[in-house]
């Protein structure tokens, strides 16, 4: 017997309703379960229960989320609208190219889904855990170069931009955000290497001393304040919403196309949004996801640009 997506997201969406519910019915159980069969010193504290709260609940609304899309992907009009939206990008040509909407979606959230795998599986005295994500290890030297390379992907299409007479009336303006991401992209890789003193190991300045590393940045005379920004993190993907939302009521369409992410990458926006609720403490995974983010923005924005040269007149 053949289910109906309908039926199988009716079912979803009540699964979900009932995770809700029986979680706060039974959350006292659930706890308590987990403090005699999970945890290794029998106690669950009030910071694991706060992300196992969050956990259940984030995963109670996916799975309605999930149940709901399956519900409307009846309707062939939303769902032509759908893949319009998520796998087609109205910047670019239509010329074959390897970053698709499709590409960019799929692997983004893959890389991301690794990202957190990895950090949350490995444990945290092996060496390899050391090599990859202490202090000047592989996962915290990639941050800096992927947005160095940002940068580099961004200027090269501001000539582009420039050239392109479909937004003349804009590139002023999107040239000026466009260097001011560049300019964010930089300071962000600057202070990631203590402005180079972790390459060429000088010493500290005395202008600098007194950080908490006592290196020469500004980032760790704020680290009482990281943590609130992580936190702030979780309202991340309304950005991507709003791409969204203004694709489909039509508005603001060269803006939000030159500007503002692609839908594609939700599923990226969506797990660094999950990290900063649930492990906000993880600053280097939430940084280098950051990074991996804005490489795919960057990445996104070159190959349209590039695509679309290559159909104007010499």
């Amino acid at each position: 017997m053949r289910i109906s997506k309908r039926s199988a997201g009716t079912f979803l969406v009540l699964v979900g309703i009932f995770l809700l519910i029986s979680f706060q019915v039974m959350h006292t159980q659930v706890l308590r379960f987990l403090e005699i069969y999970i945890s290794p010193d029998g106690e669950i504290t009030p910071g694991g229960e706060r992300q196992l709260d969050f956990v259940v609940n984030i995963f109670a609304v996916m799975v309605m989320v999930l149940g709901y899309g399956l519900i409307k992907s009846e309707d062939q009009s939303w769902r032509n609208r759908m893949r319009q939206i998520f796998l087609t990008d109205p910047l670019c040509s239509t010329e074959k190219t390897l970053l698709t909407p499709k590409f960019m979606l799929i692997s983004s959230t893959v890389i991301g889904l690794f990202l957190i795998l990895h950090i949350r599986l490995y444990d945290p005295d092996s060496q390899i855990f050391r090599l990859l994500y202490l202090e000047d290890g592989i996962f915290e030297s990639l941050t800096p170069l992927l947005m160095l390379i940002s940068i580099g992907l961004v200027g090269v299409s501001i000539p582009k931009l420039r050239r392109d007479t479909e937004f003349a009336s804009y590139r002023n303006l999107v040239t000026v955000i466009y260097v001011f991401l560049m300019i964010i992209f930089f300071l962000n890789a600057m202070e990631e290497i203590s402005w180079g003193q972790r390459i060429f190991n000088w010493e500290t300045p005395q202008s600098f001393e007194g950080n908490i590393q006592n290196e020469t940045n500004l980032h760790n005379y704020f680290n009482q304040y990281y943590l609130l920004f992580y936190r702030s993190l979780v309202v991340f993907p309304l950005i991507i919403i709003l791409s969204i939302w203004l694709e489909i009521s039509r508005r603001y369409l060269v803006i939000n196309r030159l500007v503002l992410p692609h839908p594609s990458l939700l599923g990226l926006g969506m797990l660094i949004a999950i990290v900063s609720l649930v492990w906000y403490k993880e600053q280097e995974l939430l940084e280098e996801m950051f990074a991996v983010f804005f490489l795919f923005y960057s990445l996104r924005i070159y190959n349209c640009f590039r695509l679309r040269g290559k159909i104007k007149p010499e």
